[in-house]
């Protein structure tokens, strides 16, 4: 039974679901080694601001100070941080600990070195957030519009699961699937046509849709993310935002020049009037000095 849950890298989307978990009652600690952010979020509690504004009390540790062991870690942090956080988690786990990583692009198999395949759980976000400062940081989605997905490596359906996905389903639009690489994938294909084109042109979500020929970029982008996807045999799955869900292997598997205006018009649907106002997380570490997860 998941009880003890820690939130390992409270960065921008870290610090609104340590919030929002925390809100809901559940027993949550932020994990973080920004130690101005993690005295801010003990002393005057997570605010988040937005598409909300609420200010919440939350417990918040340096990663290099937890104590005990946890039954659930969701894993926040980039994975240039994998060779430090995951031997932390690992160190405050006991042996039915799950580890559940909301990370972009392709990150079990880094876990399946350190953990049990199956103890390990997929959650694709589709949400987005601003990092502010010390114990603020900007959601631009709007609730209804939030939404992750949730797998195991193996695609089974464990009671392990089923729990994660209720504790996310308190404040997020949850799908449970059996093909977590196609989530995966499905992600990774939106990543890489906006986040890279956001971070190139310092251009928000929102600005890259109103520009046909950034449009045309992402829709060349998006189709060889798909090919390769499925040269690779991968399935891949919807794209969830909120309550719908956008179908990649229809949108991008044109022949020759794609149809901006219906491009344009789809992508108001899966990035979302509320998630235009997004640049890309790579942006955001540059601008903050911190190494980029693509190298």
């Amino acid at each position: 039974m998941i009880k003890r849950i820690a939130v390992m890298g409270a960065g921008s989307l870290g610090t609104t679901m340590g919030a929002f978990l925390t809100k809901h009652g559940y027993d949550v600690t932020l994990v973080d080694a920004y130690r101005e952010h993690v005295d801010a979020l003990n002393k005057t509690g997570a605010h988040i601001i937005g598409t909300v504004d609420m200010l919440v009390p939350v417990k918040a540790c340096y990663a290099d100070a937890m104590e005990g062991t946890f039954d659930l870690f969701l894993y926040m942090a980039k994975q240039t941080c994998n060779d430090v956080a995951i031997p932390q988690m690992v160190a405050h786990s006991h042996d039915k600990t799950v580890i559940a990583t909301c990370q972009n692009g392709l990150p079990e198999e880094a876990l399946a070195n350190y953990i049990p395949r199956d103890r390990i759980i997929g959650v694709p976000t589709g949400w987005g957030g601003i990092f502010q400062g010390p114990g603020c940081t900007l959601l631009p989605s709007t609730l209804d519009s939030m939404a992750c997905s949730v797998g195991t490596l193996s695609g089974a359906h464990t009671a392990e699961l089923d729990q994660v996905a209720e504790i996310l389903s308190s404040f997020l639009h949850v799908s449970v699937s059996p093909n977590l690489s196609g989530l995966r994938w499905s992600k990774l294909i939106f990543n890489s046509a906006y986040s890279g084109l956001s971070t190139i042109t310092g251009y928000t979500l929102g600005k890259i849709m109103e520009e046909p020929a950034l449009m045309r970029m992402i829709c060349f982008t998006a189709r060889e993310s798909l090919r390769v996807a499925k040269a690779c045999g991968v399935k891949v799955e919807l794209f969830h935002c909120g309550e719908r869900a956008y179908d990649f292997e229809k949108l991008f598997a044109f022949e020759g020049e794609p149809d901006l205006a219906q491009a344009m018009e789809d992508a108001q649907g899966y990035v979302g009037p509320a998630g235009g106002g997004v640049i890309a997380s790579m942006l955001q570490d540059i601008m903050r000095g911190l190494p980029c997860e693509v190298d």
